[in-house]
Parts: C-alpha cells; structure tokens; sequence
C-alpha cells in the first residue's frame, strides 16, 4: 500500500519529488512531497514562508509550507502551496530530517527570509537551526485565528461578541497602530481580568508580527485570511479524518502544473485574462502603459513569421522579435526602455491565448515592491512615474516623450533620401498646427 501511494505520487508530474520511510510494517512513516508547480510558486516567491501544522489521532503531524504572496498561474488560478511533509516522529531529529529534505528539494532554500508560525510550533530552535540566515516570527493568521477561538470560548453576551470580533476584523483588514490599540483597549475593558492571559494581547502591540502584512491593503487582507482558512481548514480535515497516512495522502487536493491539454480559451476570454494579469501583477502607470499598448495590438495585429526561438510581429509598423521560448523582451523602443510588456508581447500572449506571467514584468515595475525598493535600483526617472499619482498630463507627457524618442530614432536609421521626405513632411504639419511664424525645432 505505501509504495502504490508513493508510486501515485510520483507519477502525479514530471517534477514530483518524494522522500519517505517506512515504519516495521512496511507503512508510511514519514513522507515530504512537492510537485512542479509547488518548486516553481517557491522559485517566484522565496521570501516568506508560511508553515502551518495539523496532527491527527494516530499522533502523526502535518507540516504544510506556503508562501505568504499568491502565485498567479497561466490558467489565471492562485496557488500559495509550495511542500507537504510528516516527519517520523516531532522530535528535534525528526524535524532536521524534514527541514533537510525540504533544502535538498528547493536549492533556492538561502532566499528565505522568514519564516511565519503558529506560538504553538513545536522546537522552534530547530527551524532556526536549519535555516541560520531567516528570521522565525509568529504570524497574524495564527494570531487573529487564536483571538476568535478564545473569544468563541469565553461566552460573552452575543452584542459583546458580535462587537469585538467586528473590531477584531477591522483589524485584522487594517492593522494600523491606532487600529490595533483600538483593539487592545476594547479587550481590556469587555474581558474579565482572569481571563486575559489567555488571549495574549501584547501580540496587538507587536510591531514586528504585523509589520510583514501591514503591506497589504483591505481587500488584499480580507483575501489573504479568506484563502488561508480555506486552505488550512481543508487540509487539516482531510488528514485529520484519514484512517492512514497513505489513505490521507491520497486525498489531498494536488493541482497539475497547466499545460497544453487545458481547454482553449475564446479570444475574448484571453484577452480579459491579459487585462486582469496586467492590473494584479503591475503598479498602475506601468499596467496603464501595457494596456495602451495591448489596445494597439488589439486593433491591428500580424504574425508574418516564426521559428524555433522567435516569433516576428508586425502592428501598422517595422518588424521586432519576441523570444518565443520566454517572451521577457522584445527589439521594440518601448520594450527595451521600460522593460515592460510591449504590444508584440502581448500580442503574441493573446494569440497564443496564454496569461500575463509575473516573469514578464521587470521587478521594479511589479505591484508588490514597497516604496523603500522602488528608489534602490530605478534609471532614466522611471520611479518618479511610478511613485506619482496617475493624471492625465502624466499621461500625455509618457506618450510626447514616447514619441519623440521613436520618431528621433526612425529618422536616424532611414536613408537620406528617406530622411529628407520624413523632415519635411514633419516640418509642414509643425508650422501648420503652431503657425508659420514660430520656429519649431525638430
């Protein structure tokens, strides 16, 4: 039975990876699991990893690893899931064992920062042991989940519950420090003192715990706590109630890397998926920028050529290449200048009918990145357009200088002749939008 299911396991992907022991009876003793899409969320997101631990009645442990951001799928789907394992046993030998496997299956093990846990996380010098360079906090999933519980608990007058916990969720969706004094204080005063110790509420003025989330906004936040509930509640049933280790296994919900055999999307339906990526993946000026360049593939669009590494797209215009195996740059003005997406890009995405993919948007541009990044790596100015607020004459100034800048470089590159046609034509439509009297330099 437990070489079938880790046979099953195995054949799950290509890049399945499982290490395991098996007990005197030959049954599953302790197991780490990750599949290709796992290694590839890991790969994008390293920094902070959530671990989150469930046991079931037969004394086995649970460990699941999340990264702490959601990944977007070409297929358009979130994944934050990146390892399962059950050690042997929870001891301090067991869990070097697990956490080893874990580094042996992901390399990049050294771009961990934090690590995110639960305060009842079993030989917390183990994990830190492990990993020497990243920091073991505790995590505000698990801190907001400890509160409700206790407050369920202490079986107050249902108009006190229903005010704390809406404090508590304001909270939880805005944790600015007047926010969770707010909620310190209401605790004091509506919780009996003997009761306190139980809820730990100097977690509410922990600066460190809420400083990793604080990034997020509202809806980001009430998305964050809603997928982590999903996840952590659905998982912990399914291993919970499994009669074995393997019989758990083999119901855990595993989600394929996707890949050609996906149903094909409608051209409207690729074309929204490309929009929706642009406004989750990329700050607003750089998915203002791709999305007038996408209204321009869309409108005109021609595939005059392919091979094995390129793909050739002309709009209306010259002929740039797009690598076709990753799709990161193009020979274009706009793509080399602000390392973004351009219209070839993204025409070729959506005529292959594939997603935006965070890869293909330069880190500086990237949603995610906090204010304090954006100045330690940025050129030619670009971060004052992204740490401005979008108006129209910002608008009209990218589009002027855009243009400038392409004009300038077709009149530099075309012959003489060509150039003295070019000239004079842009002298004529000058001198009859400002007036033959003024002297524009061009």
């Amino acid at each position: 039975m437990a070489l079938v299911t880790v046979k099953e396991l195995l054949s799950f992907d290509c890049g399945s990876l499982v290490a395991y022991q098996l007990d005197k009876s030959s049954q599953l003793d302790s197991i780490s699991f990750q599949t290709i899409l796992m290694r590839n969320v890991f790969m994008r997101h390293p920094e902070v990893v959530f671990i989150h631990r469930t046991h079931n009645p037969r004394g086995k442990a649970l460990y699941m690893f999340m990264v702490d951001k959601p990944f977007l799928r070409l297929d358009g789907e979130m994944t934050k899931v990146i390892h399962f394992a059950v050690p042997m046993k929870e001891s301090a030998e067991g869990l070097a064992h697990m956490y080893r496997t874990f580094k042996a299956f992901n390399p990049e093990w050294k771009r961990i920062k934090t690590f995110l846990v639960d305060h009842h996380f079993r030989l917390l010098p183990t994990l830190s042991e492990a990993f020497p360079s990243a920091e073991v906090q505790l995590s505000v999933f698990h801190v907001c989940k400890h509160l409700q519980q206790k407050i369920h608990q202490m079986s107050l007058e249902s108009y006190t519950e229903k005010l704390i916990l809406n404090a508590l969720r304001n909270t939880m969706c805005a944790p600015t420090e007047s926010n969770l004094q707010k909620m310190h204080t209401i605790l004091n005063d509506f919780v009996k003192p003997s009761l306190m110790p139980q809820l730990h509420t100097h977690w509410l003025l922990n600066e460190k715990i809420w400083a990793t989330h604080r990034w997020r906004n509202w809806a980001a936040c009430s998305q964050y706590f809603k997928d982590l509930e999903m996840i952590t509640r659905n998982l912990s049933q399914i291993f919970t109630t499994g009669l074995s280790l393997e019989s758990s296994l083999e119901t855990l919900p595993l989600e394929k890397q996707p890949g050609d055999e996906e149903p094909e999307l409608s051209p409207q339906e690729a074309e929204e998926r490309i929009r929706q990526a642009l406004g989750s993946l990329c700050t607003e000026p750089a998915a203002r920028l791709c999305l007038s360049e996408f209204a321009v593939a869309q409108k005109s669009v021609q595939l005059i050529g392919t091979n094995e590494e390129t793909v050739n797209i002309q709009i209306l215009e010259e002929t740039y290449a797009v690598n076709q195996r990753s799709p990161n740059s193009c020979t274009c003005h706009f793509s080399q200048t602000f390392q973004l997406p351009c219209r070839h890009i993204l025409a070729m995405l959506n005529s292959d009918k594939k997603v935006l993919d965070l890869e293909l948007v330069a880190e500086q541009w990237r949603k995610d990145r906090s204010v304090s990044q954006l100045g330690q790596s940025g050129s030619d100015g670009l971060f004052e357009v992204l740490k401005s607020s979008w108006d129209e004459s910002l608008d009209k100034s990218l589009a002027v200088s855009f243009l400038t800048e392409e004009i300038s470089r077709l009149l530099t590159q075309c012959s003489r002749e060509e150039f003295d046609r070019r000239y004079n034509t842009l002298r004529e439509l000058a001198d009859s939008w400002i007036g033959p009297y003024l002297q524009v330099k061009l």
